[in-house]
């Protein structure tokens, strides 16, 4: 396959608390707005950091108040990543919604691995795996699943192209996931964009750095820890990777357990 550009625009927001209306409006704005072939947002930006009451809050993945998303995707064939609240049949999904540039809205993913008292809240989903987005096969990781680097290897492991991780990232947690995400776009020789919130909801306060990263661990650019605002790179997709550098042409599993 040759290397192909994706434009993506990373947006580092402060989401208005319980409030999907204004979030979603905000959502389709930007979409409207944007130069992007994929746009991706923070962790839970859709009802802001929260983690009671979510019956008021939980939408499934093809809630009739998403519509303005998918018909804006569809008229400007933008992609779409955004976080949001699933209902589960036992509880309820930390989960980021995908919606493809027809329109097409893909099966929501559920965050494997919860934060703190995140596990009081939510369910934990029990897969990991690429979902098909823009004609590109794409790892998304939710938050504190950058922290792992299994998550990453698993999508790596399974064709992913380009790795997004959305994030509501926290002080003082910092430099956790500035690490991090070099770590793991370097490990697995894939390009990866970051996009964290800003500003402060639940008691905590949002440390923002959103960034892109190259498939060698260097930065293409980086936002602040405090201000919203957007970063648009073109991403390179499917590089070949350095024969030398190959990590998982050069693995050994037989060695691993």
């Amino acid at each position: 396959m040759s290397p192909t550009q994706l434009r993506v625009e990373i947006r580092q927001e402060t989401p208005a608390p319980r409030d999907l209306a204004t979030n979603i409006e905000h959502v389709r704005t930007t979409i409207v707005r944007s130069s992007a072939d994929l746009i991706a947002f923070p962790e839970l930006y859709l009802t802001g950091y929260q983690t009671g009451q979510l019956d008021e809050l939980a939408m499934t993945e093809h809630d009739a108040r998403l519509d303005p998303l998918r018909e804006a995707c569809r008229e400007t064939q933008t992609g779409l990543l955004v976080g949001f609240i699933s209902p589960l049949a036992t509880g309820y999904s930390d989960a980021y919604l995908a919606i493809d540039t027809d329109g097409r809205t893909l099966e929501a993913i559920h965050k494997t691995h919860l934060f703190g008292t995140e596990r009081d809240a939510f369910r934990a989903g029990e897969r990991i795996d690429t979902i098909t987005l823009c004609g590109t096969q794409i790892g998304v990781i939710n938050c504190f699943e950058l922290e792992f680097p299994e998550v990453a290897r698993t999508l790596a492991l399974h064709g992913a192209e380009l790795l997004i991780a959305g994030s509501a990232n926290m002080r003082p947690h910092e430099r956790d996931h500035r690490i991090a995400a070099q770590a793991r776009a370097l490990e697995n020789r894939l390009p990866l964009a970051y996009a964290n919130r800003v500003g402060t909801e639940s008691g905590h306060s949002f440390c923002g750095m959103s960034c892109a990263v190259s498939p060698t661990g260097e930065m293409l650019g980086a936002l602040d820890a405090h201000t919203p605002g957007s970063l648009v790179v073109d991403f390179t997709i499917a590089a070949p990777a350095d024969a030398f550098a190959d990590m998982l042409t050069q693995r050994r599993p037989s060695l691993y357990s």
